[in-house]
């Protein structure tokens, strides 16, 4: 990248900004010297990751950077032979650990943000030597009394060896020969020495050693004769515990050479997580977005905003280029803005090339730019001059030299500082020059040949800064498609400056360059038109759309009524099919308890259909019919089901798809039932048996076990049983069906009462199973 356009572009201020927003010092000096990307794949890895930051710090609290620091230096220090690491270190250590413990553990606890979370997934934790850390060192750098049971014998003996001391002190404060030689009843230290404050002349009534005097020398400080003894003890403790804290923090460091290798892992990342804290940190202040990268060096900016200009001013960019045409010409008076629009395009795409977030819409979209080169002047403030037009033209002629299709290229009043007329050649051959290079371009002018020239030009758009001469004050929209005027005269008018000489300078000015003018006013009323009926459109658009929310509410609560009264007609239809059926298994059950003949039968047949007809009669005209489904036949003709309406099994006579139904005979009768109202009964396996012959029985035994079978399942096995136990002459069986939850054994009961077989049948006795089997007598 070109040095002088990362200056004018004012690409270092931002760098200097963005490094305020990391913690650790030497990632300062990173930012600082942040370039752009150098490979795509790579940009828009870090764009996600960034990206999945300011959601996780927007959203769910992100983590607390405080304590971060660079690890590493730690871990070298740790290498040295014969070093051990002080508390502060360990403790710095610690806290970088736990931080990167923490977030890991948020994420992986979030289960989202794909691209962060792949990032540091593989990263080991050091849970186990962080214990180690906070069991030896407290918050305030301090060995705990803990840290060893050694240290903590020593520490209790000090605080003893403390008290005595401070007793024998007392002693002496307490003495009343000694109270008129004691300066101050105090204690204080010397050399690290217990010792008294007494007055000059009268050292020699408390024997003992003298350590210190005050600076005026009325003072001396006496490490009484009594308490030498216990000061010896003192210092002999204390040197035993730096030898025992000595040891503990060797012990650590030992930990900590043999676990290098993934501290230093752990280091890089939270390297990494500081850089990304301060980058997601900038956005979200500052209410940036993540842009999409293309590949096609296209350059569309949505709502840009220039990020050192308050965003309560500044009026946001909305243009692109790259896509229908590759230079944009931007003219209009100074003070415009047109300089500000080339320094956002440049800044905004230096940003994103080197995986910052920038202020401007998430939609924008910015090619993969190798280099953004920019020649922006000051002419606002600086007249220039020959020496400044120089300087201009080395810029440009080392643009010209370095550009490439995938260049982005800013230059500010092209051609200015010398005669108009060369002025004019020139910027239009630069121009030439860059489109033949197919760079993507943005340039400035005052110059109406090349206003003429952009407009008249294939794949050269043209635009300008707007611009109200009623207030003589730059609104800084930018209009595509519309070049601008100079407004020189006009404003000179609105100041005041004599119409004579208005009209004198208007004289002066060629026919050509006023038809350039007149053409610019005719398009620009028109743009203006254009926008106005483009205004009209949108609120025409804007209230359409309101009536068809509007329509599709209402449409909504229709629908929702209408599923209420549907919802309704179904449970008025399901009563009316329960009373059928409770009717229908009345009908069965009379059946069953008495001898019908054939006139009988044909007379419950009658009105089990009429009560079927009646039903269904009934749901026509109150439910509206439901499409139908494909439906799954699981059974087929033969096949033994059960019929919920009727509590009994059946066998299936025909299938009727069409009105799906089923033709069945359940016993004597014959009734065509829905396919919902039965359900499959499942066979258990059967065993293959020799032929019964007059000469030969197949031997069972006088029990059967339905326990874990279904209710349907046990009444099947059990009956086939009851057919084979009387085969071999069996008079009394037991039937073990446990206790469970009991349903087992209640549709056993109610099996065994009307069964043919039974005679009678008792709860097991207390050696037979107790309530958990029953015993039958067969007749």
């Amino acid at each position: 990248m070109n040095i002088h356009s990362y200056k004018v572009l004012e690409f270092n201020k931002l760098r200097e900004e963005l490094s305020h927003y990391v913690t650790i010092e030497e990632n300062q000096e990173k930012i600082l010297e942040l370039e752009p990307f150098k490979d795509i794949n790579s940009l828009r890895k870090e764009l996600d990751i960034i990206k999945d930051f300011m959601d996780f710090l927007k959203f769910d609290g992100g983590f607390e950077p405080n304590g971060m620091k660079d690890i590493s230096n730690i871990t070298r220090k740790a290498q040295l032979v014969g070093m051990y690491l002080e508390p502060e270190d360990l403790w710095a250590l610690n806290i970088n650990l736990r931080i990167f413990r923490i977030f890991k553990g948020r994420l992986e606890t979030l289960e989202k943000y794909k691209d962060l979370r792949n990032k540091f997934m593989s990263v080991p934790t050091l849970k186990n030597f962080e214990d180690l850390i906070n069991k030896a060192i407290d918050p305030d750098k301090n060995i705990k009394d803990d840290a060893s049971i050694d240290l903590r014998e020593l520490r209790t003996q000090k605080k003893n060896m403390v008290a005595n001391i401070k007793r024998k002190f007392e002693e002496i404060f307490s003495n009343p020969n000694y109270s008129k030689a004691i300066q101050e009843k105090i204690i204080t230290t010397r050399d690290g020495r217990s010792v008294i404050p007494i007055k000059t002349d009268f050292k020699g009534l408390i024997k003992g050693i003298e350590h210190d005097r005050s600076s005026s020398g009325s003072t001396v400080f006496i490490e009484p004769i009594s308490i030498v003894s216990l000061n010896n003890k003192m210092r002999e403790l204390e040197v035993r515990e730096r030898e025992e804290i000595r040891k503990i923090l060797l012990r650590l460091t030992d930990q900590v050479r043999l676990n290098t290798s993934i501290i230093n892992e752990i280091g890089t990342s939270i390297i990494y997580l500081d850089i990304l804290n301060g980058k997601s940190q900038y956005g979200i202040e500052k209410k940036c977005s993540i842009p999409e990268i293309n590949n096609k060096e296209m350059l569309s900016l949505v709502k840009a905003r220039h990020p050192f200009i308050g965003e309560s001013i500044v009026v946001p960019l909305t243009f692109e280029i790259g896509k229908d045409y590759n230079t944009l010409l931007i003219t209009g008076p100074n003070t415009g803005g047109k300089t500000v629009a080339l320094k956002t395009a440049g800044l905004l795409t230096l940003m994103t090339l080197a995986g910052i977030p920038i202020p401007a819409d998430e939609k924008t979209s910015i090619g993969f730019f190798n280099g953004v080169f920019a020649d922006i002047g000051d002419e606002q403030s600086i007249e220039q001059s020959l020496s400044s037009f120089s300087a201009h033209l080395k810029n440009i002629q080392e643009i010209l030299n370095s550009v490439t299709k995938a260049s982005l290229v800013l230059l500010d009043e092209l051609g200015s500082g010398t005669d108009p007329m060369e002025g004019s050649a020139f910027a239009m051959a630069v121009i030439d020059y860059l489109k033949d290079r197919k760079c993507k371009s943005m340039i400035t002018t005052h110059y109406s040949e090349v206003k003429a020239y952009g407009y008249n030009e294939v794949d050269i758009e043209t635009a300008s800064m707007e611009f109200n001469v009623e207030t003589l004050s730059p609104t800084y929209r930018l209009l595509i498609g519309v070049p601008g005027e100079s407004n020189a005269l006009t404003i000179a008018k609105r100041l005041g400056v004599s119409d004579a000489i208005i009209e004198r300078a208007k004289s002066y000015i060629s026919d050509e360059d006023k038809k350039v003018e007149k053409m610019i006013s005719n398009i620009k009323d028109k743009s203006i038109e254009l926008e106005s009926k483009q205004e009209e459109v949108e609120a025409l658009k804007a209230q359409a759309q309101k009536d068809k929310e509007e329509y599709e509410e209402k449409l909504r609560v229709l629908e929702k009524e209408k599923n209420k009264i549907l919802k309704e007609a179904y449970e008025k239809a399901e009563l009316m099919m329960r009373d059928m059926q409770n009717k229908a298994a009345a009908l069965v059950s009379k059946i069953q308890k008495e001898d019908k003949t054939k006139e009988d039968m044909k007379e419950v047949q009658k009105k089990l259909n009429m009560l079927r007809t009646s039903l269904q009669e009934e749901k026509t005209e109150n439910v509206e019919i439901k499409p139908k489904v494909a439906r799954k036949i699981d059974y087929k003709v033969g096949d033994r089901i059960f019929v919920n309406s009727l509590n009994q099994y059946a066998i299936v006579n025909k299938i009727n798809l069409n009105k799906e139904t089923l033709n069945i005979q359940a016993g004597i009768l014959k009734l065509e039932v829905s396919m919902d109202d039965v359900k499959t009964v499942v066979e258990p396996k059967k065993k293959e048996y020799r032929p019964i012959n007059a000469h030969s029985k197949t031997r069972v035994k006088n029990e059967v076990d339905l326990r874990g079978k279904l209710v349907d399942e046990g009444i099947y096995e059990l009956e086939t049983y009851m057919d084979r136990a009387l085969m071999n002459g069996y008079t009394e069986i037991y039937v073990i069906h446990g206790k469970g939850t009991g349903a087992l054994r209640t549709g056993i009961m109610e099996f065994l009462k009307t069964s043919r077989y039974v005679k009678s049948f008792r709860a097991g006795g207390h050696n037979e199973g107790g309530i958990g089997c029953t015993v039958v007598t067969l007749k």
